[in-house]
């Protein structure tokens, strides 16, 4: 290594979790490409994290412990990018393992692909003591977003990156992630509760206003997946208000590029919808609610000719009102094309076509005579207890990690920690995974370490059936091991 000037910086983040790091750096040391350094940032460690960094011979390893006065995850991830010496730094986390070949794959395509300033990897899942997880279907294709695309692109695929697997040029370094702008005192602060999480879509898509970003559609990184890693945050909606809004005004400053504004908007209007059912404990849906419900849905109809992404967008808001009150009918569905958006989206036309297509037909047909458990309190769960409700199957309750839902309902349903599972899932009960993302296995993990009982485990996606027409089976295969069949 050119101890002086080494390409790229290792910077890898670290706080009490002495267990996992050693497995983290010993990973990062044999990697196949080797000139980099190693820059350890503890933030206060009191499990002798630093007697262990310490003890390392390794000339590549430079140590750095936070102050005690300022040891937010924040100031020790953006503190990277300002003490890395290498021209590229990637900024991990201590207890996520690279593949032997992941900084030599990376340094590779940035090489290969002039003007590429970050490339993200795909990962793999591990669970708590490093065994593979089942994995979800993701893109397996790599990538090149040209400025602008990956901003755009990510309205219809939400090809989320793993900050544990960027890497980045740092001369492309936005500006608003200065040390000098995290310590100057801000006249305003975001509260956390709105802002929880969007800096992972953030970050790569401030880059992508100037420069192509690059995805490596090989898992490099071994992700550990925590059961503390789900939010407990005070809202999982309201985040994606600003979200949305601030890639509008990203995309608004690349050059050329006109933005798909209702398209980014009808995300606004969708996550602001869902804050608001998500908050509605009554069974009954309040008629404020209804009223917001029924102007954006009038709004997406009125627009689905000309813009029928905004429309794939708001489907969860039209699925809602049709739950709710019918009266819409197949005429906005007619025509529209959910190739290339996100697994979700296109269950959720088949839904909404069974809905208002089939009105005396449920999706919950298969589950008939049995007790519903619903993981999760967010949009999806309020769709299925409005489904369930609308045709006469029994919700018994939602069960959600995050420990603010707790004691509350969701739409009359009452909401459960997942400990309450252990003394009331039986085997005849099904549970319904309500995530949106593909990362059921996530959820499974939860679950399975809940459920005393062979309850029936199966994501809502499976209660669609049938593939999404253009699309392959291959697309469309269950997120889980099992099919709906095997799974009832």
């Amino acid at each position: 290594m050119n101890v002086f000037a080494p390409p790229l910086t290792v910077a890898l983040l670290t706080y009490n979790r002495r267990h996992y790091l050693q497995e983290a750096i010993e990973a990062i040391l044999r990697q196949s490409y080797r000139d980099f350094e190693l820059l350890v940032l503890d933030n206060c460690s009191t499990d002798g994290t630093a007697e262990y960094v310490l003890s390392l011979a390794d000339p590549r390893i430079r140590y750095i412990r936070n102050a005690a006065n300022n040891c937010t995850v924040t100031f020790n991830c953006l503190s990277a990018y300002h003490l890395a010496i290498g021209r590229r730094v990637i900024a991990t986390h201590d207890d996520d393992i690279m593949e032997n070949d992941m900084l030599e794959r990376q340094m590779r395509f940035l090489d290969e692909h002039p003007g590429t300033a970050l490339v993200w990897c795909r990962v793999s899942d591990i669970d708590q003591d490093g065994k593979p997880m089942l994995q979800a279907s993701v893109s397996d294709v790599d990538r090149v977003f040209a400025p602008g695309e990956y901003i755009t692109s990510f309205l219809k695929t939400r090809l989320w990156p793993m900050p544990s697997g960027v890497m980045l040029d740092r001369a492309a370094l936005p500006k608003g992630y200065s040390i000098e702008c995290y310590l100057q005192p801000k006249a305003s602060v975001d509260n956390p509760m709105d802002t929880a999480g969007i800096a992972d879509v953030l970050f790569p898509a401030w880059v992508n206003q100037k420069h192509a970003v690059g995805y490596i559609a090989q898992p490099l990184l071994r992700r550990r997946v925590h059961l503390n890693q789900f939010s407990h945050t005070v809202s999982l909606s309201r985040p994606g208000v600003p979200l949305y809004r601030r890639l509008e005004s990203i995309a608004r400053g690349v050059k050329g590029l006109t933005p798909d504004v209702l398209h980014f908007r009808t995300f606004v209007d969708r996550f602001d919808v869902q804050d608001a059912i998500t908050t509605n404990q009554a069974a009954v849906v309040s008629p404020v609610i209804i009223r917001r419900i029924k102007k954006v849905v009038g709004k997406l109809v009125e627009n689905v000719e000309t813009a029928p992404g905004a429309f794939l967008a708001g489907l969860p808001i039209f699925l809602l009102k049709n739950l709710i009150m019918s009266g819409d009918g197949m005429s906005p569905l007619l025509g529209l094309d959910s190739n290339g958006y996100d697994n979700a989206t296109q269950k959720m036309l088949l839904w909404a076509g069974k809905v208002v297509g089939e009105p005396e037909s449920s999706i919950l047909e298969p589950l008939a005579g049995k007790r519903i458990i619903i993981f999760g309190s967010a949009f999806i769960a309020a769709l299925l207890i409005l489904e369930a409700r609308r045709h006469g199957f029994h919700v018994l309750c939602c069960v959600d990690s995050n420990s603010t839902r707790h004691g509350a309902e969701l739409l009359g349903v009452p909401i459960q920690a997942p400990g309450w599972m252990r003394e009331h899932v039986s085997a005849d009960d099904v549970v319904i995974m309500s995530s949106e993302r593909d990362h059921e296995h996530y959820i499974e993990a939860v679950i399975r370490q809940n459920v005393q009982s062979t309850a029936r485990l199966l994501s809502w996606k499976e209660l669609m059936g049938l593939p999404v027409i253009g699309v392959s089976q291959a697309e469309c295969r269950p997120t889980t091991s099992r099919t709906l069949v095997e799974a009832l």
